[in-house]
């Protein structure tokens, strides 16, 4: 998943990124390519706070456009596996989707942070539980 990052060039800080749909997301770096490199840090550090923090995820809504000097900034897939594992549990304890998925508690509660990696066999079981279905995509 990405978001648009808007790179601007400042005279004392360098090249200084901002991300219009999360404001309190920034980053800057000496080079351009080194405020992106920044960038995917930051996005990668406050979205995983807010996940840990059991804030709703926040969909990307402005697009990139390079007219614009908007650049893709992309999520990292464990952050994101992670949040939408959150998001489909919304409703349910983490423990009654374990035990319906055939894991135990601690064994789940990984699946809900960036940390764990569920197979795509562990996905198909984490919607059953949910009463959801898995779809894998190609974009």
């Amino acid at each position: 998943m990405d978001y648009a990052a808007k790179i601007e060039k400042d005279k004392d800080m360098g090249y200084v990124v901002s991300f219009p749909d999360l404001p309190n997301v920034n980053a800057f770096g000496e080079t351009r390519e080194e405020a992106i490199k920044q960038a995917k840090d930051a996005l990668d550090g406050a979205m995983e706070c807010d996940l840990d923090m059991g804030y709703s995820f926040v969909y990307p809504k402005t697009m990139p456009d390079a007219n614009k000097d908007l650049v893709a900034i992309q999520l990292s897939p464990r952050i994101e596996v992670a949040y939408k594992i959150f998001e489909a549990r919304r409703g349910k304890t983490k423990a009654e989707v374990a035990k319906a998925a055939g894991f135990t508690p601690q064994a789940y509660q990984r699946f809900e942070t960036p940390k764990g990696t569920p197979t795509v066999e562990t996905l198909y079981k984490i919607a059953a539980a949910l009463g959801k279905k898995l779809e894998i995509k190609f974009a």
